[in-house]
């Protein structure tokens, strides 16, 4: 979710935690007035520095710095970076739990570390923790330079500093809720996780900055992806990671994926197996990733490639457009890479249908309205009824680059609007995002309509946007969705919108 969709979500509170985190002496009144502020610094808040800068928690005590670290991963490994606060208290209990688990197992940690790292890892370690219960700056700079050198990964650290009771806690023991809750509220004041609520509360790493925080933490695909990008490869390629690593190759293919899973063996890490034309290869059939590069370039680039899967639950099941739905922003702006990656598509000429389709399914099942049925083939994508003499038109255009609204487009809207056989009140243009040019031109189009036409820019992540909240904003147990929230000439902007549902719905 981008930070526009969740503040809405987010109490006075929380939004505060925001905004004190990249804003200093701002002082605001009202959570709209925070909302606003943020939205107009966005670009500071997911500054890569910024981020960089507040993922450096070596000046917070122990605790909360390896809480934090688990909150981060935990979070990372989810789809859309989200959990309830329950359910985030337990993954990380989980994941503690795990690391302590796995460092008691020998033969793991034989197959997972090097033995010469591991020897000379842990005396250091054992050294650095003798004089007391923490570790100062100092020293742990000293541990991740030779945690690099060694080419130890954090969890490798995290698994030897078990093996010498010192994970999580002194002793192995794990933290506790409330301990967790306080390094929740750390990582809201260093603007790295949000917290909102619907039916319960939810914590999450906003869109803006989800992918700068995953490199950051030494992640790189979650889970699912990993177990995805495996299983494009054949046994043998599979073979060839888990020998380079002196790990069992016996089994399925499926057997193989769970040992390198299991292991926690990092995409970089399994990659690097391969040779150079092994890595092109593997990008050649990956449609639309750079061959090219350097070894560790090549690398980069294939795990740049599942980075952009995603496998979101259907919105609805029984109908299939809801697929086209899901991925309504990526039809809009043609990201054909997403796109082909998903599976949505299979050729680019698709895009425009699916794009007019998944409107459709929007206007027909998120917002309940009935679609007016259009004779022949020269016409708007879609027509809604407005009263007994009135419709609302709409059209989509899918662009890679903001919609500038050219003279072919007016003309053909122009025609649409005085060729209908009711007044169109409201012609509405679907696009990913438009110029200022594009806003000039529907005011132009509502003076030559000839019938006093509306005519509004709306970005599909903002028709989407008053899609799934529309209902929010009505005291009704059985609300209906009012087409007076679309009527205006111009832009159709986020908070637009949201002020007009406030008063139409």
């Amino acid at each position: 979710m981008y930070l526009q969709d969740i503040l809405p979500k987010m109490s006075k509170l929380y939004l505060g935690r925001i905004v004190d985190s990249f804003l200093k002496d701002v002082r605001m009144d009202t959570e709209e007035e925070m909302r606003e502020v943020i939205i107009r610094n966005v670009d500071e808040f997911q500054n890569k520095e910024r981020v960089k800068r507040n993922l450096n928690f070596n000046t917070e005590i122990r605790d909360i710095t390896l809480l934090n670290e688990m909150i981060l991963l935990s979070l990372m490994e989810q789809q859309g970076y989200l959990l309830s606060e329950s359910d985030l208290i337990n993954e990380v209990e989980k994941l503690e739990s795990e690391i302590v688990e796995q460092s008691t197992d020998d033969d793991y940690i034989k197959t997972a570390i090097c033995n010469d790292a591991e020897r000379i890892y842990s005396a250091v370690l054992i050294e650095a923790w003798k004089k007391d219960d923490s570790l100062n700056t100092h020293e742990i700079n000293i541990l991740n330079v030779l945690r690099k050198e060694l080419d130890l990964s954090k969890r490798d650290h995290y698994l030897l500093e078990s093996r010498i009771g010192r994970f999580p806690q002194k002793n192995n023991k794990l933290h506790t809720t409330k301990q967790i809750e306080k390094s929740l509220r750390n990582l809201q004041s260093r603007g790295l996780i949000l917290r909102f609520k619907e039916d319960t509360s939810y914590y999450i790493i906003p869109k803006e900055i989800a992918r700068i925080v995953r490199y950051e933490m030494g992640g790189e695909l979650r889970n699912e992806v990993y177990e995805t990008l495996l299983n494009d490869l054949n046994v043998n390629q599979l073979k060839v990671i888990l020998t380079s690593l002196n790990i069992n190759i016996s089994g399925k293919k499926s057997d193989m994926i769970e040992r390198i899973i299991k292991h926690n063996i990092l995409p970089s890490t399994a990659l690097n197996a391969f040779g150079t034309k092994d890595l092109s290869d593997i990008l050649k059939n990956l449609e639309g990733a750079k061959v090219s590069g350097t070894k560790g370039e090549r690398v980069q680039n294939i795990i740049d490639y599942y980075e952009n899967i995603s496998t979101p639950i259907s919105t609805d099941p029984t109908d299939s457009r809801s697929r086209l739905y899901d991925f309504y922003e990526e039809l809009a702006s043609r990201d054909y890479k997403a796109l082909r990656v998903n599976k949505i598509i299979d050729k680019d000429l698709n895009v425009e249908k699916y794009f007019e389709e998944a409107t459709r399914y929007l206007f027909e099942k998120k917002l309940g309205l009935e679609l007016v049925d259009m004779k022949g083939s020269k016409h708007a994508d879609g027509k809604l009824k407005y009263s007994s003499k009135e419709v609302i038109l709409w059209d989509n255009k899918s662009t890679e680059k903001p919609y500038t609204f050219p003279e072919s487009h007016f003309d053909q809207f122009i025609g649409y609007i005085r060729s209908d056989e009711t007044r169109v009140t409201t012609f509405l243009v679907v696009v990913q995002d438009y110029t200022k040019e594009a806003v000039a031109q529907a005011q132009k189009l509502k003076a030559f309509s000839e019938q006093d036409t509306d005519v509004a820019l709306i970005k599909a992540s903002d028709l989407k946007y008053v899609a799934e909240e529309w209902k929010s904003y009505s005291d009704q147990k059985n609300p209906k969705f009012n087409l007076q929230v679309f009527n205006l000439t111009g832009e159709l902007s986020r908070n637009l919108l949201m002020s007009r549902m406030a008063w139409a719905i």
